[in-house]
């Protein structure tokens, strides 16, 4: 499959599956592109360090354990899930020499009891689902009382991520002949407003301190920023949010 016509004549799932497995790593993690992508990772463990310990965490839509090596605080357990297991030996091997497991859960509907885990967190998840707020609900639910949950979210569809994108891997994908192709990617994959993720989550978790730093300049707006990573303390009292109607 070496064509952009090839590519767009493919079903949607099938398109997606084979980006996925063909064409992100070089196209996301290569040059520029790929010093983003580390830093955003970094952003999100801001302020953790190893003698930070956490009891058990959650990582949602942990794909192949790529922020894995980014993790540097202690933990008892830390439980990577994906909706599905696309794990390789090598990757999973990585995994489980830092101490951590594989489990195929859905963000929409997680397979643990409420309170079980001490974080949870994700990398880039809620401009994929199909409702995100019930993501948010999902991730709070099995938050334990106060616990932490780690949420980033890219700026799409913001001036400075958009430019930030065109100068990063949609020139890459260009030199593989596959611009329009990613363009497609990009709008079957990020299907939620960075507006509209940050005004749920302000009311999922309005009975808990929550933190916002965006980056690279502290302080801007989605507009003029490339991301933003949201740290919430849920209240200790275990406080619930009754589900929206």
């Amino acid at each position: 499959m070496n064509t952009a016509d090839e590519w767009l004549e493919l079903d949607p799932t099938t398109a997606m599956n084979r980006w996925y497995s063909e064409c992100y790593e070089s196209t996301s993690y290569g040059g520029s592109a790929g010093r983003v992508q580390h830093w955003m990772h970094r952003s999100l463990e801001r302020n953790y360090t190893p003698q930070t310990q956490f009891g058990s965490v959650l990582e949602v839509g942990g794909n192949l354990g790529e922020h894995a090596p980014f993790v540097q605080h202690s933990f008892d357990r830390y439980v990577v899930s994906d909706l599905s297991d696309q794990l390789s030996p090598v990757e999973r091997e990585a995994l489980s020499q830092r101490g951590m497991t594989f489990e195929i859960a859905d963000v929409l509907d997680l397979p643990f009891e409420d309170g079980t885990f001490d974080r949870v967190l994700n990398t880039c998840v809620l401009h994929h689902v199909s409702d995100g707020e019930r993501a948010l609900q999902e991730m709070r639910r099995v938050l334990a009382p106060g616990g932490t949950a780690d949420i980033f979210l890219p700026s799409d569809p913001g001036l400075m991520f958009r430019l930030s994108k065109k100068l990063g891997p949609v020139r890459s994908a260009r030199k593989l002949g596959l611009a329009d192709v990613k363009s497609l990617v990009d709008a079957r994959d990020h299907r939620n407003h960075v507006g509209g993720l940050l005004r749920l989550l302000k009311h999922v978790f309005r009975h808990d301190e929550v933190v916002k730093r965006t980056y690279p300049i502290p302080g801007m707006t989605w507009n003029s920023s490339l991301w933003t990573c949201c740290r919430v303390q849920k209240n200790a009292a275990g406080q619930t949010s009754p589900p929206s109607t």
